[in-house]
Formats: structure tokens, C-alpha cells, sequence
């Protein structure tokens, strides 16, 4: 029961608020009717969850990363609460208490699915169930396990080594989803004026400016992960047969949303846009010096290897990031938004991992390297204090003798 009731709270403190706005925005605007931007609030969630919306002529299932964060936090605090209120007294019972939560929340979430069906706009039920009851397993499990002292139990038992690629895997991932956001936000600088342009086409109001402001920020987290497919060299796609790479820029038709504006226009980029390349091998030697750094391995070549594996490790989880990142939009073309998988996949592994186990020996030996010892001055001066230490050690000796 306590399981259903915290899965119920999770669900209306996500459902709700995004319902909230939607209607607010509908006040301000004169079309649609009250219940029609209900269900929009409530599918705007459901995509959240990476449930895909059937339309009339196509499928919306491009998960707003920005208002995931939303039901990530609630099913955190949810985990954390059946920790702190159910008798979990080992494994057993916490993976019982997890599989409650989860099971709990997919089944509210298809229930709001089923209850918000309309012929222009139809969830996918199952594919509803299993999308929350599995992001409710892994998150709500996350949140169960750190508040009972499991997860760290479970860290402290993994090998050294296993612990040292994760560690750097992890940090590997967070540099390169830096740089893909460092690229998001100088290119919206550098087209400010298209932004804005397109904004005003849209003649919002007031209101609608900040609902548009809301959508564009649900979407950045999107945008840095595809940003980042940029810099790496594959680029991404904004709808069927275009590409968005630094070898050069293909698109079509886009529909008026203010963050397209970011996007280059030219065909063919200029020169030192090229430079942004160098941005993934600087990922991979952050994933490589973390890794070693945080569990020391003094033989060169160990730590070498287990840096490369951390670059590797890095590599894995921003494909996993950068799948889960893309989708559908709408009919036609714009059923194709994201990043190519299997090119992703081979460039982000192999620059991160081989950037990660050339980075340990590159800073071992510039750390043993010293440029002031091979001035020629320096060295005379060495040989000077050298010259005076050996002729005092004689005269003591000669001092000793007598």
C-alpha cells in the first residue's frame, strides 16, 4: 500500500504541474478548447517517459530531457521515502519494495495514458507501462538503495579496477556532454538574431513567450547531447536525408521553433569550426586521468590500459545517452531527428579510449620533464654549485686527516 501511495504522489506531482501550464497557455491564446490543452499538458509528461504519441498522420516520441528531470526527481524522493518507511531488511526486501514502486507506477501512468486518449493524439499504452515502470525501476531503485547504504555497500565490493573505469566513464561522459553544451550556447549567441526572428513569428504574447522560453529549455538538454555528436564528427540529423556535422550542414524545411535557430545555416562550415574536434579528446583524457587519479596504479602500463578502458567506458555511455536523446517528431521527414548510432558509437569509443590511455603516459613523462634543466645556464650553474659542494666535502676531509 505505502508503495501505491508514494507511486500516486510521483505521478500527480508530475502530471499536474505540466497540465497546469498547458491550460494557462491555452487562457492566453484563442484556440483549442480547455480539454484539448489538458491532454497536450499530460502528453507533453507522457513524452517525458519516452512514450510514443500516435497522431493522425505520424508519431511524437522525442522525450523532453529537460522535463524528464521532473519524474527523475520524484521517483528519486519517492525510492528514498519506501527506504525510510518500509521494513526493507536486506536485498530481498528492497528489491520487493523497488519492484512495488515500479509496478505501481507504470500502472497509474498507463491509466492516465488510457484516460487522456484522443483520435488526433493516442499514448501507446504498453509501450507507456513499460518505459515508466522501467525508468521508476532504475531510478526509484537508484534513490531506494542510496538511502538504505546498499549502494555504496555494493560500490565498495566492486574490484578496484571496475570501480576506476566506471569512475572515469562517468566523468569521461559529463566532459563530453559539456562541450556539446559550451557549442549549444556559443551557437545560439553567434545566431541571436535568427532566434529572435523566429520568435517573433511566432507572435506569442506575453504568456506564450514564456511557455515558448519553457519549451526551449525542456529541449536544450536534447540539444547539448546532439551538440556534442558535432564535435565528435558524425553530427546529427534534424529530419529524414539531412545532416548537421562539421563536414558540412544539409537541411530541409524546419518547423518555426526558436532553438532551430542555433543550427548553421551555410553549407559548408568555416574552417576553424573544425577545431571543435579537438573537444572529444580532451573528454577522453579527463576520463582517462580521473580514472587514475582517483584509484592510483603506478605501473605505466596498467594505468594505461585502465585509463583507455575508462575512455572506452565514456564512449558506451554516450551512445546509450545519445539513442535515448533522439526520435520522431511528426509525419514525413521529421520522423528522423537524431544522432547515427553505429558511426556515434565507433567514434566516441575509439577517441575516448585511445585519447584516455595516451593522456597517462603524456602527463607521467611532462611531469618528470622539467625545461629550466635544459638551459645551458642552468646547467653551468649546477655544475658551479656541484664544483663548490665537492671542494668543501675535500677541505673537511683534509680538516678530519689533520
Amino acid at each position: 500500500m505505502g508503495a501505491l501511495l508514494v507511486a500516486g504522489w510521483a505521478v500527480l506531482a508530475g502530471v499536474l504541474p505540466c497540465a497546469a501550464i498547458a491550460v494557462v497557455g491555452w487562457f492566453a491564446t484563442t484556440g483549442g478548447t480547455g480539454s484539448w490543452a489538458f491532454r497536450v499538458g499530460v502528453d507533453a509528461w507522457l513524452s517525458a517517459h519516452w512514450v510514443p504519441i500516435g497522431l493522425s498522420d505520424g508519431r511524437y516520441n522525442l522525450a523532453p530531457w529537460g522535463l524528464t528531470a521532473l519524474p527523475v526527481l520524484l521517483l528519486w524522493r519517492a525510492g528514498g521515502w519506501v527506504a525510510r518507511t518500509a521494513e526493507l531488511r536486506g536485498v530481498r526486501d528492497t528489491c520487493l519494495g523497488v519492484a512495488s514502486l515500479a509496478v505501481a507506477y507504470g500502472a497509474l501512468v498507463t491509466l492516465v495514458a488510457l484516460a487522456t486518449r484522443a483520435d488526433e493524439a493516442a499514448p501507446d499504452l504498453l509501450r507507456a507501462f513499460g518505459f515508466a515502470t522501467l525508468l521508476a525501476a532504475v531510478v526509484g531503485g537508484a534513490g531506494t538503495t542510496w538511502d538504505t547504504g546498499h549502494a555504496k555497500s555494493f560500490w565498495a565490493r566492486l574490484p578496484e579496477g571496475v570501480r576506476a573505469v566506471l569512475y572515469g566513464g562517468t566523468a569521461g561522459l559529463v566532459a563530453l556532454l559539456t562541450c556539446g553544451t559550451v557549442l549549444v550556447a556559443a551557437s545560439l549567441a553567434v545566431h541571436a538574431g535568427r532566434v529572435a526572428d523566429l520568435t517573433r513569428s511566432l507572435a506569442p504574447g506575453p504568456v506564450g513567450l514564456v511557455l515558448l522560453l519553457v519549451a526551449c529549455l525542456a529541449y536544450l538538454p536534447n540539444a547539448a547531447v546532439f551538440g556534442t555528436a558535432y564535435a565528435l564528427g558524425p553530427g546529427f540529423a534534424v529530419g529524414t536525408g539531412t545532416v548537421v556535422a562539421p563536414s558540412g550542414v544539409l537541411l530541409g524545411s524546419l518547423p518555426a521553433f526558436p532553438l532551430l535557430g542555433a543550427l548553421p545555416v551555410t553549407t559548408t562550415p568555416p574552417g576553424w569550426l573544425a577545431a571543435v574536434l579537438v573537444l572529444p579528446i580532451a573528454a577522453g583524457a579527463v576520463a582517462g586521468l580521473a580514472a587514475v587519479r582517483r584509484y592510483p596504479e603506478y605501473g605505466v602500463e596498467t594505468a594505461a590500459a585502465r585509463a583507455g578502458l575508462a575512455g572506452v567506458a565514456g564512449g558506451v555511455l554516450y551512445t546509450l545517452v545519445a539513442l535515448l536523446a533522439g526520435g520522431s517528431v511528426g509525419p514525413g521527414r521529421l520522423a528522423d531527428v537524431g544522432v547515427p548510432a553505429a558511426q556515434t558509437a565507433l567514434i566516441a569509443v575509439s577517441t575516448l579510449g585511445i585519447a584516455g590511455a595516451v593522456a597517462v603516459p603524456a602527463s607521467r613523462a611532462a611531469s618528470r620533464w622539467n625545461p629550466l634543466d635544459r638551459l645551458p645556464g642552468r646547467r653551468r650553474g649546477d655544475a658551479a654549485e656541484q664544483d663548490t659542494a665537492d671542494q668543501g666535502a675535500a677541505g673537511q676531509d683534509a680538516t678530519e686527516q689533520d
